[in-house]
């Protein structure tokens, strides 16, 4: 199970050589430095493994926040609804009542007031601002946290490069790997603080050991009888399997080894666990995490058509901590610089609500997308829409634009093309431009 480590050769993604690592840990022996035992060395050490490429946090309001409500709220306005307006950390910005604590860290955010789309259906829109094509029936996009994990592999690495924590409202409008296949499938965690059951070997290391012998013999045989491809895959999801069950990494799931003072500030909830798991997924290396946030409204989540007014303040209460907390501690923690946090939705809600409860239908114009961290200019306000929020009026930003932003961020190319079994090109991103005021 040592072997990743140990056989780590250099990589674009900054992963340190064999003899370079060795010579590292002799030297601070020699000094006296090291105290830590080798598991607790290769825990640190998975730090450096993956620390030349940024990471990213997306933090997926599953349904679509209300702008009113959340981030962009107009006072005066006749749509606006109860949600008052307050001040943040920045001076000249204001957000929604029930996000106290966001409003506190803001000058950790870059908001973007002015997102624009041409999709309302939440099927449709989920598709496109997951993975930044419009639907199209001939190809199943990857979503963005695969084409990360693509950009980001490193067979070496123990945990899996893409963390999914919570389970979408809807599993029929949920996004995959798509063409990319399972190798850069998402790992997925339903409640944060436990693994899937079949995670922790059922059998003692040495027997799973000598099964997996077995197996990779069959795989030889049925190699032989020309499956090469489908055995050579069925092979590495083995050995990938059996280094993340058997890895000492496997503790950054562990969440009871965080202190109950934090994991309180980051809220005692399904979403504010959710964010200190992630915090520590990136800690340890995983290159990209998604967190869903559906709330503990049944499956509704975001999707507000009927009590808004009483249901969003319920659903703020329970996002407000863990994403103030999130940039805080990565900040505090020095992650922030090197690590993209991105807040959004599929899109928001109309200006119109229904009668006195608060109901709002689908809109896809001036919905929002909170950007932290990864050299992002933090502290400011991209774009605006008017008084009652019914039209962009000032820099509109499309889908293209926003994942040609996500691309910047993380050092890739959104020109860059990979191919489909079918050896079909498609590139990172069509079209679009990053958005400048950020950087």
């Amino acid at each position: 199970m040592l072997r990743s480590f140990i056989s780590a050769t250099t990589t674009g993604q900054g992963v340190a050589s064999r003899r370079g690592f060795l010579k590292t840990l002799l030297a601070g022996s020699a000094a006296g430095a090291v105290t830590l035992s080798w598991r607790d060395m290769l825990l640190a050490r998975s730090k450096e493994l993956q620390k030349g490429g940024r990471r990213m946090i997306l933090l997926w309001m599953d349904g679509g926040p209300s702008q009113y409500d959340t981030f962009n709220p107009k006072p005066g306005s006749e749509y606006q609804g109860p949600t008052q307006s307050i001040h943040t950390n920045v001076p000249g910005i204001d957000i929604g009542e029930h996000w106290p604590h966001t409003a506190k860290v803001f000058d950790k955010i870059a908001l973007l007031r002015s997102m624009v789309s041409n999709e309302k259906d939440h099927f449709r829109a989920i598709k496109l601002v997951r993975t930044g094509y419009p639907i199209k029936p001939t190809i199943a996009y990857p979503t963005w946290g695969s084409v990360v994990a693509r950009d980001r592999w490193n067979p070496g690495f123990d945990l899996p490069a893409f963390v999914r924590i919570g389970k979408p409202r809807i599993k029929t409008r949920d996004v995959n790997s798509g063409v990319l296949g399972p190798r850069y499938e998402s790992f997925k965690i339903d409640e944060p603080g436990t693994l899937p059951a079949d995670v922790h070997p059922a059998v003692s290391p040495d027997v799973l050991k000598r099964r997996l012998a077995l197996a990779a013999q069959l795989d030889q045989q049925f190699a032989a009888r020309g499956s090469v491809k489908a055995a050579t895959e069925q092979r590495e999801i083995y050995d990938r399997t059996s280094r993340f069950v058997l890895s000492p990494l496997l503790d950054a799931f562990n969440l009871d080894q965080e202190p109950a003072k934090l994991r309180d500030a980051y809220g005692r909830n399904t979403f504010g666990q959710a964010c200190l798991l992630a915090r520590r997924l990136v800690e340890t290396g995983v290159s990209f995490v998604e967190v869903i946030n559906g709330g503990t409204l049944n499956d509704q989540g975001w999707d507000t058509h009927k009590r808004g007014f009483k249901e969003n303040p319920i659903l703020a209460g329970e996002t407000d901590s863990g994403y103030a907390t999130l940039l805080t501690d990565l900040a505090n923690r020095g992650l922030l610089d090197n690590t993209l946090v991105v807040w959004m939705g599929e899109f928001c809600r109309t200006p119109k609500y229904e009668d006195n409860a608060g109901g709002r239908n689908h809109y896809s114009e001036g919905w929002l997308v909170g950007l932290s961290g990864g050299g992002v200019k933090m502290g400011q306000v991209i774009g605006a829409t008017d008084k009652d929020n019914i039209h962009v009026i000032d820099r509109p930003i499309s889908v293209p634009d926003l994942f040609c932003t996500f691309c910047r961020v993380l050092g890739m190319d959104p020109h860059e093309e990979y191919f489909t079994d079918q050896d079909q090109p498609i590139k990172l991103v069509e079209g679009g431009e990053a958005v400048e005021e950020l950087f």
